[in-house]
């Protein structure tokens, strides 16, 4: 796979970054021309925002223009083998770039990607809010990706779940920039789960002239760090973004020593929570958290435990929404074994919650028919692997 050097085109009020792609259509990145300024000259960003999928296809990848030398050497040694330690299928590929550099200066920008979620609100609350914290680790930009998250035809509802981000940051005084990509259609075979860590990390390297060190609002904390079969890379995020980093530009994992259950409740009688958002509801006209998706519920329960959930009605949740909701979910809490609800019976238990005896009859019954579907399904791959192997003995 070779991609040509990057160039740049301006599109309606917008700077791209556009970089030519063998064999499919080029790759762009754009940006309002207010934040052309912070947009790099280097290659850094491709060699990110392509590696997996050239991986998917065991192609050796060829990036033009210039690459930095402590990236180049981590993309062709440690990178991959952790990627591929979390998806066996990708395979090892060689890396080579027109040329080779030092890292260039580091920008005295620091960023955060955010959402409106618990995670980003947090990252606030400690880097920009929170007293004592450094001045280079303070944020000076909210930063919001258009990389996959919103769906392969997402734009209007990126469009509309920036509206209130924007007003969040004309309240904290902080610049909102948002990058659009068509990043997602170089995908087709990888989950946007699969894969969020390097999309946005690609982003990273993008605006590294203005911004030298972006805060990742960690998704799990770093007793549930680990290469495992979820398929979900954020949870590599502690050991990948490390290896996704130069001097230049430094990828963290904020807050990775808190729990999800911690960092909700950190939010609690916060300014920061005026703006919460963790709803995924995919509906353009949605205002506001629909209180019965597994995330909204997730977070009222753990507000709920803490008994501070009235705090957050009506203005952030719909309590009689969450009430017609709350028993399922609870099932779910009390029988899986998912880190998110891990925490939330470890939270209960440290609060002296009581589960009603309903509560857990409900658990049981759920336990039952997800243990039966998973045996079912590890009967099936026995069973096909069975007469993969009888066909290839006759």
């Amino acid at each position: 796979m070779v991609v040509s050097p990057p160039r740049r085109e301006r599109v309606d009020g917008q700077t791209r970054v556009v970089v030519d792609v063998s064999d499919r259509a080029p790759l762009w990145y754009s940006v309002p021309d207010r934040f052309a300024e912070l947009l790099a000259d280097r290659s850094d960003h491709v060699l990110v925002g392509v590696l997996m999928p050239a991986m998917k296809e065991a192609r050796d990848l060829h990036i033009g223009g210039t690459v930095t030398d402590s990236l180049l050497h981590q993309a062709n040694n440690d990178l991959q083998r952790l990627l591929r330690m979390e998806h066996p299928d990708l395979r090892p590929i060689r890396i080579t770039a027109d040329i080779v550099a030092l890292p260039a200066a580091h920008a005295p920008g620091v960023a955060t990607a955010y959402s409106g979620g618990v995670d980003s609100s947090a990252v606030l609350v400690e880097y920009f809010s929170g007293e004592g914290v450094p001045e280079s680790l303070r944020v000076t930009h909210l930063l919001n990706n258009n990389v996959g998250a919103h769906g392969p035809d997402g734009y209007e509802l990126w469009q509309v779940r920036c509206t209130p981000l924007k007003r969040a940051a004309a309240e904290y005084g902080l610049p909102f920039v948002t990058v659009d990509s068509n990043l997602d259609a170089h995908y087709p075979r990888i989950g946007f789960l699969e894969s969020v860590s390097m999309r946005n990390a690609s982003v990273a390297h993008l605006l590294s002239a203005g911004i030298g060190h972006l805060h990742v609002g960690s998704e799990i904390s770093y007793v549930f760090a680990r290469v495992d079969d979820s398929g979900e890379i954020a949870r590599l995020d502690p050991m990948l973004l490390p290896l996704l980093s130069t001097t230049a530009v430094s990828i963290s994992s904020a807050n990775s020593g808190m729990t999800r259950v911690q960092r909700t409740v950190a939010l609690i009688g916060r300014p920061e929570a005026r703006y919460l958002d963790v709803c995924t509801d995919d509906d353009p006209t949605r205002v506001g958290n629909c209180s019965k998706c597994a995330k909204c519920v997730r977070a009222m329960l753990t507000l709920e435990i803490a008994g501070h959930l009235q705090e957050f009605c009506p203005d952030v949740f719909t309590y009689s929404t969450y009430s017609e909701h709350r028993d399922a979910y609870i099932a779910r809490v009390l029988s899986a074994g998912d880190p998110l609800e891990c925490e939330i019976r470890d939270f209960a238990a440290a609060q002296g919650w009581h589960w009603r005896i309903s509560d857990r009859r409900r658990a049981a019954v759920r336990w039952v028919r997800v243990e039966a579907k998973r045996s079912a399904r590890r009967m099936l791959r026995r069973f096909g692997r069975h007469r993969q192997e009888s066909a290839s003995t006759r």
